[in-house]
């Protein structure tokens, strides 16, 4: 498994969509800015595409999966928490 841990940027449209006849329910997928610079897709599936979906964050904090180059499952967000 390729698992890393990111802050993104996002910096395009969040497009949602449902899947039929997959594992998965629905799916998000957008554009996002490292803190690097580098430009990378992001996908979330169900529950997190759902949550992502409703917030329309700006930033997050994220656990994911390298599925392809320069393409990130989801599988964790950290909300930030406090006055920080």
């Amino acid at each position: 498994m390729n698992e890393c841990y990111l802050i993104i940027q996002i910096i395009s449209e969040i497009n949602f969509k449902f899947i039929i006849n997959q594992k998965q329910k629905s799916i998000v997928i957008f554009k996002a800015k490292l803190l690097n610079d580098s430009e990378v897709t992001i996908v979330a599936y169900d529950e997190l595409a759902d949550y992502i979906y409703k917030n329309q964050p700006k930033n997050m904090c994220i656990r994911g999966e390298i599925i392809s180059e320069m393409k990130v499952a989801i599988k964790e967000i950290y909300k930030k928490t406090g006055n920080h």
